[in-house]
């Protein structure tokens, strides 16, 4: 009699195959979903940093009857931004303690402070958060810093003209100037009363994501500051005076050495110094108004209409965001 064993419970290799096929499909499947969600707390983050970055600058307000300036004089004490001023309303102020605004933001003792990366400053979209700016300069120290994602538009450069039609130019006579405007003969302070155009109307904070490297669409060019060409976006450190731009330009750090900025003047076209807005979120950045909201706002937006929610007092009526 012959012995007749019996055989093992087991897949065959065609049923595996199918197996991991369907597992395959379903991978596939899921995989843009669970992106979008990421994408979507990223955003989110980002929002709630530009929220508080918003509520901080109103706080200062409240306790010191005006705004920041997006930079200070340049003739007097140091050379810093609107971040350092605001830094205790965001839970900081351990941080500022020992920043002396009397001093330019690169040199001792602010220099120890501000290469340290404050993850208010950071959009989580953002490749390679923990940037470095370490720009060189013709006597030492470089200007280093750690780098952040979100910039003071200090109003519309008359050169947005050359991008807009016939129709659509701006008035050049108005006021251009931003919530966060720069100290000038014209503007020593920043006051809620200058925003005439409407708090709610008016961008005070927005992201220009990236810099130092540079960023056309989404073609990726690393910081380069010996070249040829030299490369660079500018403004990256958050603590710099080149954080603020009006926007609307098209130059790069180096006209001569380095082609005129591609494409369209709109959201995420480019994070260069001076052109406009730019952020990793797909088809979209996000904005603080001066009313302390935070809304996002579509790259395929009108340039005019955009030029009108950065100035704060040009006298336009802006409807249907």
């Amino acid at each position: 009699m012959s012995h007749n064993p019996r055989r093992r419970p087991g897949f065959t290799l065609v049923e595996l195959l199918v197996v991991i096929a369907i597992i395959g499909v379903l991978v596939a499947l899921l995989l843009p979903a669970v992106q979008a969600a990421r994408e979507a707390a990223r955003r989110s983050q980002c929002q709630n940093n530009l929220k508080q970055l918003a509520l901080a600058t109103l706080n200062f307000e409240n306790q010191h009857q005006k705004l920041p300036l997006a930079y200070t004089n340049r003739d007097e004490g140091g050379m810093n931004n609107w971040v350092p001023f605001i830094l205790p309303h965001v839970e900081q102020g351990n941080l500022v303690e020992g920043y002396d605004l009397n001093e330019n933001w690169w040199v001792e003792p602010n220099r120890t402070f501000v290469q340290m990366h404050l993850p208010v400053m950071i959009c989580p979209s953002t490749p390679n958060p923990h940037r470095f700016q370490d720009k060189p300069e013709s006597s030492p120290p470089n200007k280093t810093g750690a780098c952040g994602d979100y910039f003071a538009p200090a109003g519309v450069h008359p050169d947005i003209n050359d991008s807009l039609g016939a129709s659509e130019q701006i008035n050049t006579d108005s006021d251009l100037r931003g919530v966060l405007r720069w100290y000038e003969e014209d503007n020593t302070v920043n006051r809620m009363a200058d925003i005439r155009d409407g708090t709610s109307n008016t961008i005070m904070i927005g992201e220009c994501a990236g810099r130092e490297d540079v960023y056309r669409g989404r073609t990726h060019y690393p910081v380069d500051y010996e070249g040829p060409p030299r490369i660079r976006a500018r403004g990256g450190a958050w603590a710099t005076t080149d954080n603020a731009y009006e926007i609307g330009q098209r130059n790069p750090w180096k006209p001569a050495e380095w082609t005129t900025i591609p494409g369209r003047v709109a959201i995420n076209n480019s994070n260069e110094w001076g052109h406009c807005f730019y952020s990793f979120h797909p088809g979209a950045a996000n904005f603080a108004f001066a009313d302390g909201s935070v809304q996002t706002l579509s790259e395929t937006m009108s340039l005019r209409v955009l030029a009108h929610l950065v100035t704060r007092a040009g006298g336009e009526v802006t409807e249907g965001l």
